[in-house]
């Protein structure tokens, strides 16, 4: 990568000796990070910390791969993108970026790519083609869909997203260059899609393949390799290649903090409603629980106007349990907690009810500080 890194100078500086060096503007400076941490919390912060500290006139390429992880965008409801409980058999854990868009998979067979530039230069479609231009010339017909996706033969390779500052944008995106698509199979699958009603952004399937089955010597060092190639060709040479360990810098601490907490991961996520249903031998028992910013601020329980009227003292027992699960947060522990005393009272009906809420709200929701 280094000595692409020269090749890229020299070529540069033989074209402003061919304009001459009094009517050639000065270079835009360029920086390239690689990150040698395959932690999401460390890489999204270290992302995070570009954008916010690099220069604000710079354009900053910063390539990084993940552990297994399911990343959801900022304004997304994780009970809804994804299959939690699955995610937890598989080891894949849940991070949540700062940018929008839809839920994403990583693992190391997955290199994703982060383009930090001047707000006033940015377009979606710009760094997306860079990529696009990049497997060209590996011979692999690549192109940019109307959603700013690079696809071949209609088939997603690479997803984007992009968020904006006052003075800074960036771009960033996968590339499925060799990833384990079984063990995605299902992780971003929600049992509770269906049953959930949310404000946030909601993503959108695509099928995908990998670029594995386009080449067999694409690699990721060879596709950093290329990409680093067509951005010096875009914008400028960076000054150096700066290979950085994210999960030991201490200028991103408090920030890798921040993103591991359930308040980030869960708390984190728009207004939304869970209906649910379930057939008792005694009543059909219809629940509505609303919550926002990962707290229950709502809930109603009931039977259906046109079934048989439930046992005496059902709907005391109804009006209980709603009650109580108003200003929960929406975590296992949190409504078997305030639900326990009327778990633990000698209606079996009481208990039924409650154990159906609690394995159903929250859907094993991966456990978080």
């Amino acid at each position: 990568m280094l000595g692409l890194l020269l090749r890229c100078r020299t070529s540069l500086s033989r074209l402003y000796c061919q304009r001459g060096i009094h009517d050639a503007p000065p270079p835009p400076k360029a920086l390239c990070y690689v990150s040698a941490s395959t932690d999401p919390y460390a890489n999204l912060a270290f992302e995070d910390w570009i954008l916010r500290n690099s220069d604000p006139y710079s354009y900053v390429l910063y390539l990084w791969r993940n552990r297994p992880s399911i990343v959801i965008g900022r304004n997304q409801n994780p009970w809804k993108e994804c299959n939690l409980a699955l995610m937890a058999e598989r080891d894949v854990v849940l991070a949540r970026r700062s940018s929008g868009g839809g839920a994403v998979y990583h693992d190391l067979g997955n290199t994703n790519y982060t383009v930090v530039m001047p707000r006033e230069a940015f377009t979606r479609d710009m760094c997306a083609e860079m990529v696009a231009r990049a497997l060209q010339a590996s011979d692999i017909p690549a192109y940019v869909n109307a959603r700013h996706d690079v696809a071949v033969d209609g088939l997603k390779i690479s997803g984007s997203a992009f968020k904006l500052t006052k003075q800074r944008a960036f771009h960033h995106g996968t590339m499925l260059i060799d990833a384990d698509l079984t063990r995605l199979h299902g992780c971003l699958k929600s049992q509770a899609h269906d049953c959930i009603d949310a404000k946030g952004v909601a993503s959108v399937p695509s099928p995908v393949v990998n670029l594995r089955d386009y080449s067999l010597s694409l690699d990721h060092s060879s596709f950093c390799d290329a990409v680093l190639r067509q951005f010096a060709n875009t914008f400028a040479p960076p000054d150096e290649v700066t290979v950085v360990d994210t999960a030991g810098d201490q200028r991103t601490v408090d920030e890798r903090c921040r993103i591991q907490t359930w308040d980030w991961l869960y708390g984190q996520t728009p207004e939304f409603t869970h209906r649910l249903h379930r057939s008792f031998a005694w009543a059909t028992v219809f629940a509505t629980v609303t919550a926002r910013h990962g707290r229950i601020t709502d809930a109603s329980i009931g039977t259906s106007e046109s079934a048989l009227q439930p046992p005496p003292g059902s709907r005391l027992l109804f009006a209980d349990v709603a009650a109580r699960l108003k200003g929960v947060r929406y975590h296992p522990s949190d409504i078997n907690e305030c639900l326990l005393s009327v778990i633990d009272s000698d209606s079996p009906r009481a208990s039924e009810l409650c154990d159906w809420l609690i394995s159903n709200l929250s859907y094993n929701t991966i456990s978080s500080a």
